[in-house]
């Protein structure tokens, strides 16, 4: 008997600290100085193709900052909350960081879920750092603690279209209908008109399409010399494919998301001659200051995503470390005051050097083109 209340009582005792340990108050105990740092993911939404590795590459860099001692001597604690590229999810984690955690900067993900929390962001003057490149998230009047690493989809695209013109092209249109497919597509007829640069045919193309037999057929019969791809990989590996059957030689512009690693990997010989608007140095490149730290993480599939993670995640180091050494408060407003301070900062090298002012958060205004060669990405154009 007086065994069976002995278990009774433990077991009671063990289900009351399970459930305590549920409220934000039992948790590790934090270093004195710690700094907490918020991450918003996507490893199981569309797209998690790409978000697993640019959260896997904010984690390692601000995992090795740690092991060199932390930002400035302070260690860093990263809070990451994984919404599957989810809105509301995403509100929920953001005002949970920001308020039950106090968090002065968050890693953010993609459009949509960024584009949510611009105005919360805002009101709780908190940093936000997405991994999409939508042309409002370098607006400050529009999204004033937004900040990016690199060149906005919509500027990018523009140096797509002159590059075309230079190439006395045809140009066809192939995007998401939503989302960061839709984003530039605005700048992207602009800049044609400006250049003379004819738009001869736009196709819808899902994120994970099986044929793009429809869409080739499009381009071939338009005579598009060159296809503008606002999708992920798999959409160009798809219209490739089927650019080649329909005998067309219309060569895809891939976006940042849609022509890399995964593009060549997945659409094998297909893949050749194609182009990317190629968002980092590339993985092995060790005239960039950090690449080889990189290849010494030892990384499963490293790719441009994954290396623009510790583009990210360097990039919010240097901007604490300076508020640090001026004696300020990690708070977003001294953050964002940091951001206005860099000059042609490229952090650890791995992507092109960033600028901001408080009148336009574009870190840059040009952009490079990479090619296939051979089964890798070779740069052959620059802005």
């Amino acid at each position: 008997m007086l065994q069976s209340i002995f278990y009774r009582t433990i077991t009671i005792v063990f289900l009351l600290t399970a459930m305590l340990c549920f409220f934000p108050g039992c948790e590790p105990a934090e270093e004195e100085g710690t700094i907490r740092i918020g991450q918003i993911t996507n490893r199981t939404g569309e797209t998690s193709d790409v978000g697993i590795p640019l959260a896997d590459g904010v984690r390692d860099a601000w995992r090795w900052i740690n092991e060199q001692g932390g930002v400035r001597e302070r260690p860093v604690r990263i809070l990451e909350r994984e919404t599957g590229y989810n809105v509301p999810r995403t509100i929920a984690a953001f005002r949970e960081l920001s308020g039950d955690y106090g968090v002065s900067l968050v890693h953010g993900f993609g459009t949509p879920d960024s584009e949510a929390v611009m105005d919360l962001a805002t009101r709780a003057q908190v940093i936000y750092m997405p991994t999409s490149y939508d042309e409002r998230f370098v607006n400050p009047e529009m999204a004033p603690y937004f900040f990016i690493t690199n060149t906005d989809y919509s500027t990018a695209a523009r140096s797509a279209v002159r590059y075309v013109a230079e190439q006395n092209g045809r140009l066809g249109l192939a995007r998401n209908s939503g989302g960061f497919g839709m984003a530039p597509i605005g700048a992207i007829k602009d800049e044609a008109e400006k250049v003379g640069v004819p738009i001869v045919s736009e196709q819808d193309m899902s994120y994970t399409p099986t044929s793009a037999v429809q869409q080739s057929l499009a381009f071939r019969n338009a005579d598009a010399t060159h296809v503008w791809m606002g999708n992920t990989h798999t959409a160009m590996a798809v219209l490739a494919r089927d650019l080649r059957r329909q005998e067309s030689d219309a060569v895809i512009i891939g976006n940042i998301y849609a022509g890399d690693e995964n593009f060549i990997r997945t659409a094998g010989s297909d893949a050749e001659g194609h182009l990317s608007l190629y968002g980092s140095v590339e993985y092995g490149d060790e005239s960039a200051g950090m690449m080889e730290v990189i290849m010494q993480a030892g990384y499963r599939d490293p790719n441009t995503h994954y290396i623009r993670g510790w583009a990210q995640a360097l990039l919010a180091a240097e901007v604490i470390g300076m508020a640090i050494d001026r004696e300020l408060e990690i708070t977003g407003e001294n953050l964002r005051n940091m951001f206005y301070e860099l000059e042609d900062f490229s952090p650890g090298g791995l992507v092109p050097p960033v600028n901001y002012t408080p009148e336009d958060h574009r870190p840059g205004q040009s952009s490079a083109i990479y090619q296939v060669r051979d089964g890798r990405w070779v740069k052959i154009w620059e802005d």
